[in-house]
Formats: C-alpha cells, structure tokens, sequence
C-alpha cells in the first residue's frame, strides 16, 4: 500500500504539537501545586527573627558600661555604653574606676586595682572579687539576690548598698566588708556561716581566715566609699533603692 510521503509529514508534526501542548501543561500543573505548597507553608510557619532573639538574649546575659574612669578591661578595652558579658572578668589599673549596671537595675563600681568576675542568674547573681575593691547598690526589686565571693569571706546581698575589699590592706586573707544599708549573711572562705550583719547606716567589719579559723572584728567607717559616691551610683545605674538614709 502507497502512503502520500505529504501525509505522513502532517501526521508527525501534528504528534509533535499534541507532545508540545500536554508537556506544557504538565509544566503548569507542577508550578501550581509549588506555588500552593509553599503559600501554605508560609501562612503556617511565620518568619523567624534572628535579630530579635539575638537581641533579646544580649539584654539579658550582660551588664552595660555606665561610667568609667581611666582604663577597664575585659577581653578588650572598655567604653562607656558597652556591654560585658556575665562570666567575663573585668578588670583595673590602679586608680581606676568603672560604673556596671545590671538588667535588673543593680549597679557596682569596680574600683583600683580590682579584677571581678560578674555572674548574672535569672533571680540575682554572683560577684567574684579576686583583688581590689567593689562599691554596690543591689536593686530592692522582689526575688533578687547577690552572693559576692572573696578568697577570705563571702557574703549573701538582697536589696542592701554594700562595699568590699577582697585584699585588706594588700593580704589575701584578709577581706573587709562594710554593709552600708541593708543586711547581710557572713560566711568564710569555705562557705561556713559566720553571722547575720544588719545595719542602718554603714557598719564594717575586717574578716581574717584561713583554712583553719576565721576571726572576725569591727572596723571603723572605711574611707575608700562616702554617702555622695553610693547616691552616684544608685542614679547611675537607676537603681530602685531607699535612700533617705544617705547624709548629703
């Protein structure tokens, strides 16, 4: 049987077109359901900002820089407004000084020759003092308290305004605490209990331990802290603190 060869033509390209049109489709089909995939993907998952959590998460785990004279340092040196991660030591130069504030609104002055390690918890924290001294308005907020740590002495804070020295008169195991306002628990080196301590205006104490004993004796008003450097700091870091009791 003969088959017009003009015929035959029309016919395979008329298969090609039908191939063409049904692969077309198809392509069609597919982009539809992506399409349809992802815009419900998208109305069930919202975008997450990284940002935001990053910023979030920097408020709560640091103090901020509120005031510095002379030099300060962590990891590098420090300015005012900059932020100290808790766990990072700071420390100073001697006759040198710097003001931290903390999320939740205490506030300490790190002072000569001081090397402190601040630990930020969800209700409070924990100081470090290796050397040097520290001046401290801890916020009167519910649920907030300090535990400050010195080789010879440790001492649980709440909502009290207190200064330290780790080195009392350059010896290690020697520390002096004066509670400015509030109350206090005294424990030694090791954690042992020594004494509750309240006070309504500024009462010190000298505190010389070691592994053995610990001998604790009242001090006359430290010289190194006033009533004006403790208001400074209280407005510094905006501190909820009482302070009628300041003489100005």
């Amino acid at each position: 049987m003969l088959i017009n060869r003009s015929s035959k033509i029309d016919f395979v390209y008329s298969c090609c077109c039908n191939r063409r049109k049904l692969l077309k489709r198809s392509l069609q089909a597919i982009s539809l359901l992506a399409l349809g995939s992802c815009q419900k993907s998208s109305s069930l998952v919202p975008p997450i900002d990284l940002r935001a959590q990053e910023s979030s998460k920097i408020q709560a785990d640091t103090l901020q820089v509120l005031a510095l004279r002379g030099k300060a340092q962590t990891q590098k040196l420090l300015k005012v407004g900059d932020q100290v991660f808790s766990g990072e030591v700071v420390e100073l130069d001697k006759d040198n000084e710097v003001v931290l504030g903390t999320p939740d609104q205490s506030a300490f002055q790190l002072n000569s020759y001081a090397k402190v390690q601040p630990i930020l918890e969800k209700e409070g924290g924990q100081i470090n003092l290796e050397r040097g001294s520290v001046t401290a308005a801890i916020t009167q907020k519910r649920n907030r308290k300090y535990h400050l740590r010195m080789p010879a002495l440790q001492v649980g804070v709440r909502g009290t305004v207190f200064h330290a020295e780790a080195d009392w008169l350059g010896e290690p195991d020697q520390a002096c605490f004066c509670l400015c306002y509030g109350q206090a628990d005294l424990q030694g080196g090791n954690g042992e209990e020594l004494m509750p301590l309240s006070a309504r205006y500024h009462t010190a104490v000298v505190v010389i331990g070691d592994e053995h004993n610990t001998v604790i004796q009242p001090l006359d008003l430290v010289a190194t802290h006033d009533d004006p450097g403790i208001k400074r700091i209280i407005e510094l870091g905006n501190v909820p603190h009482e302070m009628s009791w300041l003489r100005l």
